[in-house]
């Protein structure tokens, strides 16, 4: 479970990254960030319905969230992120979402090695 401090909830901080941010992509993600002198950082997962039923997208959201629990320590901690899932993510497996959001990361410049 992501800590409450790091939950992005409200659309209208959604709409803002949307709108503002930058984006990094991958085959299966794309990453939306932005910056922020808020700490700590922020991070919201968004899967549309064009993946699948709700099962499936929740589903994924699950595995988004927990590679997102992994990977923590390695947010850049200026920034505000929203991780998107593109069609043929509900196919792949936990490690391989977890190997798509650190690709997204690192070719934003964003990843931190600690």
């Amino acid at each position: 479970m992501i800590k409450k401090e790091h939950r992005l909830t409200k659309n209208k901080h959604f709409q803002f990254i949307y709108r503002r941010g930058k984006t990094s992509h991958s085959k299966y993600l794309t990453l939306v960030f932005v910056p922020t002198k808020i700490k700590p950082f922020k991070v919201g997962f968004s899967v549309s319905k064009k993946i699948g039923k709700s099962t499936v997208r929740n589903k994924v959201k699950r595995r988004m969230r927990e590679c997102f629990n992994l990977l923590e320590k390695n947010f850049n901690s200026g920034f505000n992120y929203i991780y998107v899932a593109k069609k043929g993510i509900e196919e792949i497996d936990f490690w391989a979402i977890k190997k798509e959001m650190e690709y997204v990361l690192k070719k934003a410049g964003l990843f931190l090695f600690k």
